[in-house]
């Protein structure tokens, strides 16, 4: 979820002769608007879109996020991991990218429960069920979603991060051993991904903390094959490319709102059009994924991630105390105002997320990107 859509880490010299340090803004872009999806689908305020088709199946945004993830990172690494102090630097520069703001989210979680546990703000028992002790140490190792606990714990949406950390070790191990085939072999380990998915996950794509690493695998690994022969794949130009790039969003509009059952399955294959078509950049809908706010609405997008189910936590908590929860969302009996009501949350959500992003996540990255830099002769 977490990584950029660029091509090249610029604290590695040695790697910025091979590759263009060319960011891909609209596909940045894109995480952003699958970002706010995810929010939306998550938000239990009875709003004029809470019931809308694409928005009661957003949770289908989140496979955009692993495939993306294995594009840019098969961009960005497949020619510079040689040896295994290569994978190591790797793997802190990954978990360096995720670990600091998924360990803050955490914290306010435990925080949260300790206020019911000294101040009894609801009627919740402590320290239970999603909210175990033991399941802090699952979560503090990122291995939360590696089917080792009976449902999603804590902050519910980090299952992506302990699914995808799965990935780059997976990426990393591949690239080493087989540098050429690395991504024919991921391949096949993502068919097997999907299949496993489709045979087994009670819920198909709706799956988490049981079968989200296949799930993840399926995804990353396709992306990372797509990346290996985008260059190579002619794309249409102009007018062209503009017609492409709408009805790409049509179609994949179209499948999340109408999909349920195990055609969710194909949604992954969707998304790796999507990236196919916006990392050339080459048409109107690029330029408009282009603009320097939608741009930053990506840039803010991991934070924004893994902010919002603290913020919706604790909001439903203050509406059932003040009985704004008639039945299962909330509701103050006229849907413009629960639209309005529903804008602010997620404007706090924002502005949590820009504060986490400016003061967590990019000065913790910018110091293990100090701490693993390749030093120069």
């Amino acid at each position: 979820m977490s990584d950029r859509a660029y091509h090249a880490d610029v604290n590695s010299p040695a790697s910025t002769a091979r590759i263009a340090p060319r960011r891909f803004e609209a596909l940045d872009s894109l995480r952003g608007v699958c970002a706010v999806l995810v929010v939306m689908f998550h938000m239990p305020v009875a709003s004029h879109w809470r019931d809308w088709a694409l928005v009661q199946h957003g949770y289908l945004f989140v496979d955009y996020f692993f495939v993306l993830s294995g594009f840019v990172i098969a961009h960005a690494y497949a020619e510079r991991l040689k040896t295994p102090r290569d994978a190591g630097r790797f793997m802190a520069r990954r978990l360096g990218r995720v670990w600091p703001l998924h360990v803050l989210m955490l914290a306010a979680f435990i925080g949260l429960e300790l206020c019911r546990l000294w101040f009894h703000i609801d009627g919740a028992t402590p320290f239970v069920r999603d909210r175990s002790i033991e399941a802090i140490f699952a979560n503090l190792l990122l291995v939360q979603a590696w089917h080792i606990l009976p449902s999603l714990t804590w902050n519910g949406p980090a299952w992506t991060l302990s699914a995808e950390v799965a990935c780059y070790l997976i990426f990393a191990g591949l690239v080493l051993t087989a540098p050429k085939r690395f991504r024919w072999i991921g391949a096949i380990l993502a068919v097997v991904g999907g299949i496993i998915v489709l045979m087994f996950a009670k819920r198909w794509m709706n799956t988490t903390y049981d079968f989200a690493v296949p799930r993840a695998v399926y995804g990353f690994f396709l992306g990372c094959l797509l990346q290996g022969l985008w260059m190579r794949i002619p794309r249409l130009k102009g007018e062209a490319a503009t017609a492409l790039e709408i009805a790409t969003v049509l179609a994949i509009s179209v499948f999340i709102a109408w999909a349920q059952g195990p055609v969710t399955v194909l949604v992954t294959l969707l998304f790796i059009g999507v990236v196919w078509v916006f990392a050339g950049e080459d048409g109107a809908v690029s330029r408009l994924l282009d603009h320097p706010a939608l741009v930053t609405l990506g840039r803010w997008s991991f934070a924004i991630y893994m902010v919002h189910m603290f913020v919706l936590t604790v909001m439903m908590i203050v509406a059932r105390k003040l009985h704004w929860v008639p039945r299962a969302r909330i509701d103050f009996g006229s849907v413009w105002i629960n639209d309005l009501f529903a804008i602010g949350i997620f404007g706090l959500i924002v502005v949590l997320a820009i504060a986490a992003h400016r003061w967590v996540e990019t000065p913790a990255q910018r110091q293990i990107d100090r701490w693993t830099a390749v030093k120069r002769d």
